[in-house]
């Protein structure tokens, strides 16, 4: 093959792999450096750009996936540049890269098929742990639902409602994955707890990594042993000074709140109780306390004593109606 030869297939390919490259692709400043080594290689892959005019779409391009066709296709559009040597050259490149995208999507399709499928909830006040088919466990709380998914390369956890435990089995082909309307958490083995409440989500992580993305604004965070993160209306932060074996204690019987507003400590007893407790959120306080789930109907009759709240109840549920404090 002529050196001529070589820069025009080389185009060929570049030509091809650009079509579906994401704007950000770490290849596309390959490609760059490529095209400005040399004027042959500029003119090489614009007369491959032009020969590709009427072709919009890659289910055109895998209808060329048999040789001859794609072979009189180039043949025709290059007679009319008389270009019958670049022709050949491109229409077997295209033909190799057609025969080999058909070869991918199959093997897309196969990667995407689920190996595993199962859906878990739990009812008020009841709490479950369930052993994955790779040894993997999952502890879900009261009033939650997850949905689980497994593939040949990604292990995915759908958090709908409520909160959960998750115990990884570690493996590198196949990282484990947990989202939330807000968030995604991707780990390869290790320890942590997720929150889905209204106003925050939370990631605890009581050992090993793993990496918390705000699925909005693509901002991250690497949490480590025992720290913890939380997303609401400001975005996605570390909480430094609070300590993520708190949030495992609710699996041996116990809430703990960290400075926390009278709206999350609201949703989380709520978990517990045959009615719901709602608060009207207009309270800034933020509350930090210990509470046994089996005594939670006695710490809400004390909230009064500790937050400016009413405990209103009635056959709905109950109401924490905040009220101004006493000047």
């Amino acid at each position: 093959m002529s050196a001529h030869q070589k820069i025009a297939e080389t185009a060929a390919r570049w030509f091809i792999r650009m079509q579906e490259a994401a704007p950000d692709a770490p290849e596309r400043s390959q490609f760059e450096a490529w095209l400005m080594q040399s004027p042959l290689h500029q003119q090489e892959y614009r007369s491959i750009s032009e020969a590709w005019q009427g072709i919009d779409s890659v289910t055109e391009l895998q209808s060329l996936a048999q040789a001859k066709q794609a072979d009189a296709f180039f043949k025709q559009s290059e007679r009319k540049k008389s270009r019958q040597k670049l022709a050949g050259t491109v229409a077997s490149v295209i033909a190799a890269l057609c025969i080999g995208w058909a070869g991918l999507h199959q093997y897309q399709v196969w990667q995407s098929a689920p190996t595993l499928q199962l859906a878990a909830q739990t009812t008020t006040a009841q709490l479950s742990t369930q052993t994955l088919d790779d040894g993997s466990r999952v502890t879900l709380n009261a009033n939650s639902r997850i949905e689980i998914k497994y593939y040949r390369n990604q292990r995915h956890i759908d958090l709908l409602q409520g909160e959960a435990v998750f115990e990884v089995q570690p493996d590198r082909d196949r990282p484990f994955v947990v989202e939330t309307q807000r968030l995604k958490v991707t780990v390869l083995g290790t320890r942590f707890a997720v929150n889905k409440l209204k106003q925050l989500e939370r990631v605890s992580v009581d050992h090993g990594k793993v990496q918390v993305l705000n699925k909005q604004d693509q901002q991250g965070l690497i949490l480590q042993n025992n720290q913890v993160a939380e997303i609401n209306q400001h975005g996605l932060q570390a909480r430094p000074q609070v300590s993520a074996q708190d949030y495992f204690r609710f699996i041996s019987g116990t809430l703990v709140f960290n400075q926390s507003s009278l709206s999350e400590i609201a949703e989380t007893l709520t978990r517990y109780q045959p009615q719901p407790i709602t608060s009207d959120e207009r309270s800034s306080e933020k509350i930090s306390a210990v509470v046994a789930i089996k005594d939670s109907n006695s710490f809400i009759a004390t909230l009064p004593r500790i937050a400016n709240v009413r405990v209103h109840r009635s056959p709905e549920g109950i109401q924490l109606e905040t009220y101004p404090a006493a000047k």
